[in-house]
């Protein structure tokens, strides 16, 4: 039986997996959305992936192997060893959230104060450490540990991805 699944992608490789996959007659979904680019000259609307570096596609779970070898996949999202099925309902509601083109804001995860993070975009990406209070509603402080020593600075919630919820 076929179903969802969430494909990682190697960074800004999304629309070119989704037209490998068209080729081939593997059905794919890859949610876009409208945002406003600035140049040093001009704005621009641009359509960019809802979910940066991820890509669904709809197969079956024993063909998943055989998919995650093409060029610009990177894995599949696992649980427990297995593959995490994605309910067809979570994507007709992104579809139809898209469809209305209604304002919204994307929250990568709901990380909290004492949660472990990695800091995956910005100019501390691939750093490590714990949610120490929470600034206003876009800011975290996050101290990352190095030589027993903490270093506290300000991220954004989306350049953060929770690690493990241990304290």
């Amino acid at each position: 039986m076929k179903e969802w699944f969430a494909l990682y992608t190697v960074a800004r490789k999304e629309k070119v997996l989704e037209r490998e996959f068209a080729k081939q007659g593997t059905e794919a979904y890859l949610p876009m959305r409208k945002e406003l680019r600035q140049w040093k000259d001009r704005k621009k609307l641009v359509e960019v992936p809802l979910f940066p570096s991820y890509i669904f596609v709809k197969t079956e779970s024993n063909t998943l192997y055989k998919l995650v070898g093409m060029t610009g996949a990177v894995k599949f999202i696992y649980f427990e060893g297995k593959p995490v099925p994605v309910p067809q309902h979570q994507i007709d509601s992104i579809k139809i959230l898209l469809d209305r083109d209604i304002k919204f804001e994307l929250q990568r995860s709901n990380v909290k104060v004492g949660d472990r993070v990695e800091i995956r975009e910005g100019m501390f990406a691939g750093l490590t450490g714990v949610i120490k209070k929470e600034k206003k509603t876009t800011k975290f402080v996050v101290a990352v540990d190095a030589l027993q020593v903490s270093l506290i600075i300000e991220v954004d919630k989306k350049e953060v991805l929770l690690v493990n919820n241990n304290k």
